[in-house]
Protein backbone atom coordinates (compact mmCIF):
# COMPACT_ATOMS: atom_id res chain seq x y z
CA UNK A 1 0.00 0.00 0.00
CA UNK A 2 2.75 2.46 1.06
CA UNK A 3 4.88 1.44 -1.93
CA UNK A 4 1.99 2.24 -4.26
CA UNK A 5 1.49 5.60 -2.56
CA UNK A 6 5.19 6.44 -2.89
CA UNK A 7 5.07 5.66 -6.60
CA UNK A 8 2.01 7.87 -7.02
CA UNK A 9 3.61 10.78 -5.17
CA UNK A 10 6.85 10.46 -7.13
CA UNK A 11 4.90 10.41 -10.39
CA UNK A 12 2.99 13.46 -9.24
CA UNK A 13 6.22 15.27 -8.37
CA UNK A 14 7.71 14.50 -11.77
CA UNK A 15 4.59 15.70 -13.54
CA UNK A 16 4.48 18.83 -11.39
CA UNK A 17 7.72 20.03 -12.91
CA UNK A 18 6.50 19.71 -16.47
CA UNK A 19 3.91 21.44 -18.61
CA UNK A 20 1.00 19.54 -20.08
CA UNK A 21 0.40 20.45 -23.72
CA UNK A 22 -2.97 20.47 -25.45
CA UNK A 23 -3.33 20.84 -29.20
CA UNK A 24 -5.76 23.70 -29.74
CA UNK A 25 -5.54 23.96 -33.51
CA UNK A 26 -3.83 22.20 -36.39
CA UNK A 27 -4.45 22.58 -40.13
CA UNK A 28 -2.36 21.81 -43.21
CA UNK A 29 -5.30 22.82 -45.46
CA UNK A 30 -5.05 19.60 -47.47
CA UNK A 31 -8.82 19.25 -47.09
CA UNK A 32 -9.16 22.53 -48.97
CA UNK A 33 -11.03 24.03 -46.02
CA UNK A 34 -10.19 26.92 -43.69
CA UNK A 35 -12.88 27.15 -41.03
CA UNK A 36 -14.69 30.09 -39.42
CA UNK A 37 -11.78 30.65 -37.06
CA UNK A 38 -10.04 32.39 -39.99
CA UNK A 39 -10.93 35.92 -41.11
CA UNK A 40 -9.93 34.99 -44.70
CA UNK A 41 -10.63 31.46 -45.92
CA UNK A 42 -9.30 31.19 -49.47
CA UNK A 43 -7.28 28.00 -49.95
CA UNK A 44 -5.14 27.75 -53.09
CA UNK A 45 -3.38 24.87 -54.85
CA UNK A 46 0.25 25.58 -55.73
CA UNK A 47 1.13 25.13 -59.43
CA UNK A 48 3.91 22.65 -58.67
CA UNK A 49 3.24 19.56 -56.57
CA UNK A 50 -0.36 20.41 -55.67
CA UNK A 51 0.38 21.77 -52.17
CA UNK A 52 -2.69 23.44 -50.66
CA UNK A 53 -2.24 26.50 -48.46
CA UNK A 54 -4.15 29.48 -47.07
CA UNK A 55 -3.72 32.38 -49.51
CA UNK A 56 -2.73 34.10 -51.69
CA UNK A 57 -2.81 37.45 -49.87
CA UNK A 58 -1.28 40.86 -50.58
CA UNK A 59 -1.34 43.84 -48.16
CA UNK A 60 -3.88 42.02 -46.03
CA UNK A 61 -4.34 41.25 -42.35
CA UNK A 62 -5.45 37.67 -41.74
CA UNK A 63 -6.48 36.57 -38.25
CA UNK A 64 -6.87 33.20 -36.51
CA UNK A 65 -9.20 33.29 -33.47
CA UNK A 66 -9.24 30.49 -30.88
CA UNK A 67 -11.82 30.83 -28.10
CA UNK A 68 -10.57 27.98 -25.90
CA UNK A 69 -7.19 29.50 -25.00
CA UNK A 70 -7.06 30.77 -21.42
CA UNK A 71 -5.20 33.75 -20.01
CA UNK A 72 -1.79 32.83 -18.55
CA UNK A 73 -1.35 29.68 -20.60
CA UNK A 74 1.85 29.26 -22.57
CA UNK A 75 1.03 29.22 -26.27
CA UNK A 76 3.25 27.50 -28.82
CA UNK A 77 2.70 28.61 -32.42
CA UNK A 78 4.23 26.94 -35.47
CA UNK A 79 3.48 27.70 -39.11
CA UNK A 80 5.00 27.93 -42.59
CA UNK A 81 5.23 31.37 -44.15
CA UNK A 82 5.15 31.31 -47.96
CA UNK A 83 6.60 34.36 -49.74
CA UNK A 84 5.62 34.32 -53.40
CA UNK A 85 7.32 36.09 -56.31
CA UNK A 86 9.25 39.37 -56.09
CA UNK A 87 9.53 40.19 -52.39
CA UNK A 88 12.17 42.95 -52.22
CA UNK A 89 13.18 42.81 -48.56
CA UNK A 90 14.72 46.03 -47.25
CA UNK A 91 14.35 49.40 -48.91
CA UNK A 92 16.96 49.68 -51.67
CA UNK A 93 18.81 46.94 -53.53
CA UNK A 94 17.01 47.60 -56.80
CA UNK A 95 13.46 47.06 -55.46
CA UNK A 96 10.76 49.32 -54.05
CA UNK A 97 10.70 47.72 -50.54
CA UNK A 98 10.55 47.44 -47.68
CA UNK A 99 8.38 44.31 -47.88
CA UNK A 100 7.38 43.41 -44.33
CA UNK A 101 5.60 40.42 -42.79
CA UNK A 102 4.25 40.69 -39.24
CA UNK A 103 2.73 38.37 -36.66
CA UNK A 104 1.05 39.87 -33.60
CA UNK A 105 -1.27 38.93 -30.76
CA UNK A 106 -4.34 41.04 -29.96
CA UNK A 107 -3.70 42.78 -26.60
CA UNK A 108 -0.35 41.00 -26.54
CA UNK A 109 3.12 40.91 -28.06
CA UNK A 110 4.33 41.52 -31.58
CA UNK A 111 6.04 38.23 -32.43
CA UNK A 112 7.52 39.19 -35.78
CA UNK A 113 8.07 42.33 -37.86
CA UNK A 114 10.73 41.55 -40.46
CA UNK A 115 11.48 42.10 -44.13
CA UNK A 116 11.76 39.19 -46.55
CA UNK A 117 13.39 38.91 -49.95
CA UNK A 118 12.84 36.26 -52.63
CA UNK A 119 15.40 36.57 -55.40
CA UNK A 120 18.10 34.65 -57.22
CA UNK A 121 21.40 33.91 -55.40
CA UNK A 122 23.03 37.00 -57.00
CA UNK A 123 20.24 39.34 -55.95
CA UNK A 124 21.27 42.69 -54.45
CA UNK A 125 18.21 42.61 -52.24
CA UNK A 126 18.72 42.22 -48.50
CA UNK A 127 16.28 41.15 -45.77
CA UNK A 128 16.15 41.56 -41.99
CA UNK A 129 14.64 38.22 -40.89
CA UNK A 130 15.29 36.73 -38.35
CA UNK A 131 16.03 40.21 -37.00
CA UNK A 132 13.57 43.07 -36.68
CA UNK A 133 13.02 45.20 -39.79
CA UNK A 134 15.71 47.86 -40.06
CA UNK A 135 18.11 46.15 -37.64
CA UNK A 136 20.23 43.95 -39.91
CA UNK A 137 20.64 42.89 -43.53
CA UNK A 138 20.91 39.28 -44.67
CA UNK A 139 21.11 37.80 -48.19
CA UNK A 140 17.93 37.08 -50.12
CA UNK A 141 16.09 33.91 -48.94
CA UNK A 142 18.15 33.83 -45.72
CA UNK A 143 17.01 30.95 -43.49
CA UNK A 144 14.35 29.63 -45.90
CA UNK A 145 13.32 26.02 -45.37
CA UNK A 146 12.35 25.48 -49.03
CA UNK A 147 13.11 27.39 -52.22
CA UNK A 148 11.14 27.33 -55.50
CA UNK A 149 9.05 24.31 -54.50
CA UNK A 150 5.60 25.84 -55.15
CA UNK A 151 5.92 26.56 -58.87
CA UNK A 152 5.23 30.31 -58.89
CA UNK A 153 7.11 32.29 -61.55
CA UNK A 154 7.49 35.90 -62.64
CA UNK A 155 8.33 37.80 -65.81
CA UNK A 156 8.65 36.79 -69.46
CA UNK A 157 11.31 34.20 -68.61
CA UNK A 158 9.06 32.56 -65.98
CA UNK A 159 11.85 32.72 -63.42
CA UNK A 160 10.86 30.60 -60.35
CA UNK A 161 10.27 32.79 -57.31
CA UNK A 162 8.93 31.41 -54.03
CA UNK A 163 10.39 30.57 -50.64
CA UNK A 164 9.06 28.98 -47.45
CA UNK A 165 10.11 29.75 -43.88
CA UNK A 166 9.18 27.61 -40.84
CA UNK A 167 8.22 29.85 -37.91
CA UNK A 168 8.11 28.93 -34.20
CA UNK A 169 6.98 31.22 -31.37
CA UNK A 170 6.12 30.80 -27.69
CA UNK A 171 4.32 33.38 -25.56
CA UNK A 172 1.89 33.76 -22.66
CA UNK A 173 -1.77 34.24 -23.60
CA UNK A 174 -2.74 37.80 -22.55
CA UNK A 175 -6.46 37.09 -22.14
CA UNK A 176 -9.15 34.45 -22.40
CA UNK A 177 -9.54 33.76 -26.10
CA UNK A 178 -6.67 34.26 -28.52
CA UNK A 179 -6.44 36.17 -31.81
CA UNK A 180 -3.27 35.83 -33.89
CA UNK A 181 -2.84 38.36 -36.71
CA UNK A 182 -0.70 37.74 -39.77
CA UNK A 183 -0.15 40.72 -42.07
CA UNK A 184 2.02 42.07 -44.88
CA UNK A 185 2.96 45.67 -45.59
CA UNK A 186 4.54 47.42 -48.55
CA UNK A 187 3.75 44.80 -51.18
CA UNK A 188 2.93 45.53 -54.79
CA UNK A 189 0.09 43.95 -56.80
CA UNK A 190 -0.88 40.43 -55.71
CA UNK A 191 0.35 39.06 -59.05
CA UNK A 192 3.76 40.58 -58.26
CA UNK A 193 4.14 39.96 -54.51
CA UNK A 194 1.95 37.76 -52.35
CA UNK A 195 2.04 35.35 -49.42
CA UNK A 196 0.34 32.41 -47.78
CA UNK A 197 0.30 30.19 -44.69
CA UNK A 198 0.53 26.44 -44.23
CA UNK A 199 0.97 23.82 -41.50
CA UNK A 200 -0.47 26.05 -38.79
CA UNK A 201 -0.24 24.45 -35.36
CA UNK A 202 -1.21 25.97 -31.99
CA UNK A 203 -0.81 24.21 -28.64
CA UNK A 204 -1.10 25.44 -25.06
CA UNK A 205 0.44 24.26 -21.83
CA UNK A 206 -0.01 25.05 -18.16
CA UNK A 207 2.87 24.69 -15.74
CA UNK A 208 1.62 23.68 -12.24
CA UNK A 209 2.15 26.32 -9.58
CA UNK A 210 5.05 26.07 -7.08
CA UNK A 211 2.45 25.55 -4.37
CA UNK A 212 1.29 22.35 -6.04
CA UNK A 213 4.87 21.09 -6.22
CA UNK A 214 5.42 21.97 -2.56
CA UNK A 215 2.35 19.98 -1.49
CA UNK A 216 3.59 16.94 -3.40
CA UNK A 217 7.02 17.25 -1.76
CA UNK A 218 5.42 17.59 1.68
CA UNK A 219 3.45 14.42 1.08
CA UNK A 220 6.60 12.49 0.22
CA UNK A 221 8.42 13.86 3.29
CA UNK A 222 5.56 12.93 5.62
CA UNK A 223 5.43 9.40 4.23
CA UNK A 224 9.21 8.95 4.68
CA UNK A 225 8.98 10.13 8.33
CA UNK A 226 6.21 7.62 8.92
CA UNK A 227 8.30 4.77 7.49
CA UNK A 228 11.27 5.63 9.80
CA UNK A 229 9.18 5.33 13.00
Amino acid sequence: MERTLVRALIASAVCAGHAFADVNYSNNFQSGIAGPEWSHRHVETAPLGGQLFLGQFANDSVSLSLADVRRGEQVNLTFDFLAIRTWDGNDGGGGPGPDIFTVSIDSGPILLASTFSVGDPLSRHRMSYPDVAGVDAHPSRWGALYNDTLGYTYGPTNFPLDATWRMNFSFIAPADGLTIRFAALGLQDINDESWGLDNVHVSTSTVPTPGGMALTGAGLAALMRRKRR
